[in-house]
């Protein structure tokens, strides 16, 4: 009952995620690191949730020897096509692929963004 009133509280939060264009691949995975809700074929997201569940697992441990009362909350990875997030929880991961952002486009963004600010 716990693992449901937490997924339920999750949702709205994966929802909004996959509103984002430049996010390919949401999947969330249970302790054993099997995907139970996904955008992306089943294929697709087991691959996903194992290779990042023993990851997990090994961050953890490593966190775990440098310091016994410290845990990992997030973490990332940046590849020159793809950032790879996830978020471990005691009950469920998420993990998140999107598409690389690419400094120019950002710094382009926010300059738009600064611009019809200042038009309002």
């Amino acid at each position: 009952m716990l693992q449901t009133a937490s997924i339920n509280e999750v949702n709205p939060i994966i929802d909004r995620i996959m509103e984002d264009e430049s996010v390919e691949v949401v999947v969330m995975a249970n302790t054993e690191g099997l995907p139970i809700l996904t955008n992306v074929n089943v294929l697709g997201a087991t691959n996903y949730a194992t290779a990042i569940h023993r990851l997990s697992t090994m961050v953890q441990n490593i966190i775990k020897e440098m310091d016994p009362f410290d845990e990992a909350l997030v973490f990332r990875m940046k590849t020159s096509k793809a950032e790879v997030m996830t978020a471990p929880h005691k009950e469920f991961s998420i993990i998140i692929v999107q598409q690389a952002r690419q400094k120019k486009n950002m710094k382009k963004k926010r300059k738009q963004r600064a611009n019809k600010s200042m038009e309002t």
